[in-house]
């Protein structure tokens, strides 16, 4: 009798070990999807609700919206809007509660510029960033009269906040695909953004570098960024697809206008010749080469974020069950040795 209640109890367990290897099998054919190296929480390139880069906008009239899913952010009271005109100051100033958005529900926020008497005028160029609570915010982003309707999405990448090198701004894009990040020098001289302001240039933006005294100036990077002043130029001239004619040229014109500046032609890493192309406004070419989004040592991050798992070749991540099975079955035969010892030992009695 014990003996067919072993045989029973061992092919019952064979039997459970086969489910089990068929179980495994079904769930490892669909891979959890990792996150974006490049993402930040909530926030993969454009793939949150509402931050389809590709879809159309949200609205309509002269209103704009940010999605605030796309952040990530927590524990925040307000999104606001920090508006300025590029050549002639704040529009909202920071801080202010002018700048609080309207909380639309599902993450969503929008701000009426008409009930606050704004107009944005499609001669003068504007740039905008939204915060929490004044407190994290994106990067710069231009903003056109034509954006009315428009909704602003963090990408999920970082950059790093051209005013404060110690500081992150979530970088910020239009669902249009309407203009960019506008391109800056930062405090310690890396170069972020990928479009330019109109009437810009990659060489007037160098020459404005190397001459001005305050924190967007050469002098004021010599102090931070660990470098010397050939290095920086360099390195700042190469980010902007200028070339050791350009460098030359400029820091002629910027000395000229009284800037004190250590840099020889014969030193220079940069690309011989001048590379500076024709491009003003209204584009992502930033002379010779293509910049876009990219930035020097120092410059843009990933935001170190985890895939929470080994990433495989196609970016998913493994859920951890590979291993588990071969617990499954050696426990299973374990069990089926141990019953059959029993089994052995109650012939023997």
């Amino acid at each position: 009798m014990f003996k067919k209640i072993a045989s029973i109890a061992i092919a019952a367990m064979m039997l459970g070990s086969t489910a089990a290897v068929a179980a495994s099998a079904a769930e490892n054919e669909e891979p959890v999807a990792a996150a974006d190296n490049g993402s930040v929480v909530g926030a993969d390139d454009g793939s949150v609700v509402g931050a389809d880069d590709g879809s159309e906008s949200t609205g309509a009239g002269n209103v704009i919206y940010f999605d605030a899913n796309s952040a990530g952010w927590k524990n925040y009271q307000f999104i606001t809007f920090y508006l300025y005109d590029h050549a002639n100051g704040e529009i909202i100033t920071w801080g202010s509660k002018n700048g609080r958005m309207k909380d639309g529900g599902n993450g969503i926020w929008s701000f009426d510029l008409d009930a606050k008497g704004i107009t944005l005028d499609s001669s003068n160029a504007y740039g905008c960033i939204f915060t929490a609570d004044w407190g994290m915010q994106t990067c710069d982003l231009i903003i056109g009269a034509d954006c009315a309707g428009d909704t602003a999405y963090c990408t999920g990448n970082q950059v790093e906040n051209n005013v404060d090198s110690n500081k992150k701004s979530y970088e910020v894009k239009w669902k249009s695909g309407k203009y960019g990040n506008p391109y800056c020098i930062t405090s310690i001289g890396n170069v972020i953004g990928d479009y330019f302001w109109p009437g810009d240039t990659a060489y007037a933006m160098f020459v404005k570098f190397l001459s001005s005294d305050g924190k967007d100036g050469l002098q004021n990077a010599l102090k931070y960024n660990g470098k010397d002043s050939q290095t920086t130029i360099d390195d700042t001239a190469k980010a902007l697809g200028l070339g050791q004619d350009d460098i030359e040229k400029a820091v002629a014109e910027a000395t000229a206008a009284g800037a004190k500046i250590d840099w020889k032609k014969a030193s220079s890493s940069a690309n011989a010749g001048s590379t500076a192309g024709e491009t003003t406004g209204g584009g992502n070419t930033t002379g010779g080469s293509d910049t876009s989004g990219s930035s020097t040592s120092g410059g843009s991050t990933s935001g170190g974020s985890s895939t929470g798992g080994s990433s495989t070749g196609t970016g998913s991540v493994t859920s951890g069950e590979d291993s588990t099975i071969y617990f499954i079955i050696g426990g299973v035969m374990l069990a089926a040795i141990g019953v059959f010892f029993l089994a052995r030992k109650k012939r023997e009695y």
